[in-house]
């Protein structure tokens, strides 16, 4: 390859039913398209890249870092024109996406996550574990895409356990971007390896009992559903724009930082397309009325693909958000625990510095209007066509960097007079801070003074006369 800048200023549960054959395959070809890797210098060189047409694989861009890109043979054309240099990454996109076509359309029984599977698969097995734990598991709507299809998730709270009214939420959701195949497939795991846990792991039994884990895996389920029949490099979700052009960038349609800092685009032609307002699309609206239902809402994930990224807000301006450190903190020690797993190293930081700007996404407004610490996941990867191999391997090591997420952000978010930690407020709790508050035990030190007295008793008795 040559060098490239511009030259211009598990348990795994099988025995499933096996991948719905496709008929024919995605009817859009690429013929031809080529993935390229440059040096994004600035970002007028990123404009050209757009202005050419070329469609942004890479989630790393900034200065002096190569960068990928699918070209067209007249994109590559005109990138020659302008005296871009480049080196070819991908030699032919649909080479691969026939491969997989080929593979997909192969069937047989398989494992269920030895490969990608379909929408109608993906909400059939949220059903399988719902009906494997009732006791634990239950499949909810969370409300319908503009063509109608239902966003559903998979709950996992065990309500016999504690006051649910007590209990901090955790919200895991994926595929706002329908050609990132990987990131329902690892929302799944995550749900898979959860149900399974419970009852045999203490420790994830511990947070089953008291927290509510929500798993959305599919919130762009038309762009998903049309990766599969009709385009596979569809990102955005399935809006008519009524000016010949379709789809609305739903990662920048929330509604913190909406349309600010060149962090998405006004043109529904452009894949950062964010929409006419914040929460025009229907698909953001409903995972919002989700969010904002649940009071206790602690942390937020939303995956993606592909760049091996852990990144917090802001992603709309270069300032650093309010609890700056304990993003840090929380990131660098997911960081360390994914590396722990396979040995691969996820870079960490602010979307702005760490990725480039995004404005309108989906962790600024979770942050920045919910409070709730959230990230977005950038998953392993080499491009958005992946080889099932890579399922598996990207499941086990963002799994336990999940679970220190939701743990970490149950034990903050849990009501101050659940003081024995039960996931209820009761007369136990009462005895439980008394027999501290004697023992002059720190953790009776409520109002954080360095002392344990009387003044923290009556702090104590505030917060359980208020229940949950």
């Amino acid at each position: 390859m040559r060098w490239c800048s511009f030259g211009v200023g598990l348990a795994v549960a099988s025995g499933f039913a096996a991948a719905q054959p496709l008929a024919t395959g995605p009817a859009v070809r690429v013929d031809g398209h080529k993935v390229v890797r440059v040096e994004v210098r600035s970002v007028s060189d990123l404009r050209l890249m757009d202005a050419v047409g070329a469609d942004q694989w890479s989630h790393s861009i900034r200065p002096g870092v190569p960068a990928d890109f699918m070209a067209s043979p007249e994109a590559l054309a005109a990138l020659d024109e302008a005296g871009v240099r480049y080196g070819v990454v991908v030699e032919d996109v649909q080479a691969l996406i026939d491969a997989e076509n080929e593979r997909l359309r192969g069937g047989g029984k398989r494992a269920w996550f030895d490969d990608f599977r379909t929408l109608a698969e993906i909400d059939a097995y949220m059903g399988t574990l719902a009906a494997q734990r009732p006791d634990i598991a239950s499949v909810f709507e969370v409300g319908q895409s503009i063509e109608g299809r239902m966003v559903r998730g998979l709950r996992i709270a065990n309500d016999s356990f504690g006051d649910p009214a007590c209990k901090p939420t955790i919200l895991f959701n994926a595929c706002q971007h329908s050609r990132e195949w990987i990131s329902p497939m690892v929302a799944m795991f995550t749900a898979d390896r959860l149900v399974a846990a419970h009852g045999s792991d203490p420790d994830l039994t511990a947070l089953i009992d008291r927290a509510e884990i929500l798993i959305v895996p599919v919130v762009n389920p038309d762009g998903y559903q049309y990766t599969w029949t009709t385009y596979r490099l569809w990102r955005k979700n399935r809006r008519n724009n009524g000016n010949g052009t379709f789809g609305v960038d739903l990662n920048r349609n929330w509604g913190v930082g909406w349309g600010l800092n060149n962090g998405s685009s006004g043109s529904g032609s452009s894949e950062t397309y964010r929409g006419t307002a914040p929460f025009s699309e229907p698909e953001t609206d409903v995972v919002r009325a989700l969010a904002e239902s649940r009071p206790r809402l602690a942390a937020h994930v939303d995956l993606h693909s592909y760049g091996q990224l852990l990144l917090a807000p802001w992603g709309y301006t270069i300032d650093l958000p309010p609890g700056h450190e304990t993003f840090q903190m929380l990131g660098a020690e997911m960081q360390q625990i994914i590396k722990s797993v396979h040995g691969r190293t996820y870079v960490h930081g602010p979307t702005y510095t760490a990725l480039y700007p995004i404005s309108g996404g989906a962790t600024d407004w979770f942050w920045g209007d919910r409070e709730a610490h959230s990230f977005l996941f950038e998953l392993r990867g080499s491009g958005f066509i992946l080889p099932p191999e890579e399922i598996i391997p990207n499941g086990e090591e963002i799994f336990p960097a999940l679970v220190h997420l939701a743990r970490w952000a149950r034990l903050g978010a849990r009501p101050r007079a659940d003081f024995n930690d039960d996931a209820s407020v009761n007369t136990l709790d009462v005895l439980a801070f008394l027999n501290a508050f004697v023992a002059q035990d720190d953790a009776a030190d409520m109002n954080g003074d360095g002392d344990v007295n009387t003044l923290d008793a009556l702090e104590f008795l505030n917060e359980w006369a208020g229940g949950c």
